[in-house]
């Protein structure tokens, strides 16, 4: 395995880029708006969620620090380290994939499924959320790469694991 941590192809390296660039830029403004559920730090009105069912920023900021922040975060640095945890494995429908493939797809298709809800919820409302959606499309579409998927792919031996 260390062989081919060392040959990584260029498309798993942008992949973590936009992961990492998606966890720097959702983790600290998830964590202002939980802190300052008002709007107020982000220069945000809580008009904007007059149709949803928020009535502040509290539970939106949490849910983007946490899972599309942080979550960035995990998933890149477990692409790059790629820990052998069998629970992980285990519950991986994709048995001939390491669980950080799944990890990753999953993690694109939430961010574009966050978007889309925002965007239903709050209309669009800044360039933001087109380059957030096409992020999330990206992360899913370098997943589904040859590159990745090959990368990524486990040995018949292991993949029982």
């Amino acid at each position: 395995m260390t062989d081919k941590r060392l040959n990584r192809p260029p498309t798993l390296w942008l992949l973590m880029f936009l992961l990492l660039f998606q966890g720097i830029s959702a983790t600290p403004t998830g964590f202002m708006l939980a802190r300052d559920p008002s709007g107020g730090l982000m220069q945000m009105p809580l008009d904007m969620l007059k149709s949803t069912p928020f009535r502040d920023y509290r539970l939106p900021g949490l849910i983007l620090c946490i899972v599309l922040g942080l979550g960035a975060f995990f998933v890149m640095g477990c692409l790059f380290i790629r820990p052998d945890w069998a629970w992980a494995q285990r519950i991986n429908p994709f048995k001939d994939q390491h669980w950080t493939w799944t990890a990753s797809a999953a993690f694109g298709l939430m961010l574009m499924i966050w978007i889309t809800v925002q965007v239903l919820m709050i209309t669009l409302g800044t360039w933001l959320q087109p380059l957030y959606l096409g992020v999330g499309l990206a992360i899913l579409l370098l997943t589904l790469s040859p590159a990745v998927r090959a990368y990524l792919r486990l040995r018949t031996s292991s993949a029982g694991r």
